[in-house]
């Protein structure tokens, strides 16, 4: 197997990060705002403005989707696992992974 976590190099930190994000937006959707106490706590971000990041994903055609038509060209959200013979796992979810596309023929094999 050759599991794979594209960009993350501690797939247990990650995990522990990711539950604290999503503890964290729990608490601000129940109350509207991230605490005093939170805020107090947190770093400053002056002279700031909003950016783009890139992050790995996959482009393929996709096929079982709850809201995209078989046969969609997709790009996927954030690819955080993968283990390139049989899934990837992304931000929203899991894929099953069928046939790479040979890029050297630029065609789907």
């Amino acid at each position: 197997m050759s599991l794979q976590f594209p960009g993350i190099a501690d797939p247990a930190a990650f995990a522990r990060q990711a539950r604290a994000f999503a503890d964290a937006i729990d608490r601000i959707v129940a109350t509207g705002a991230p605490s005093a106490e939170d805020l107090l706590r947190a770093p400053t971000l002056d002279w700031w403005r909003p950016a783009t990041r890139t992050a790995p994903a996959l482009i393929g055609l996709v096929a079982g989707h709850p809201r995209l038509r078989d046969g969609a060209t997709t790009m996927t959200t954030e690819l955080f696992a993968l283990d390139p013979d049989r899934w990837a796992h992304t931000w929203s979810g899991l894929y099953r992974l069928g046939r790479p596309i040979n890029t050297s023929l630029g065609r789907l094999q």
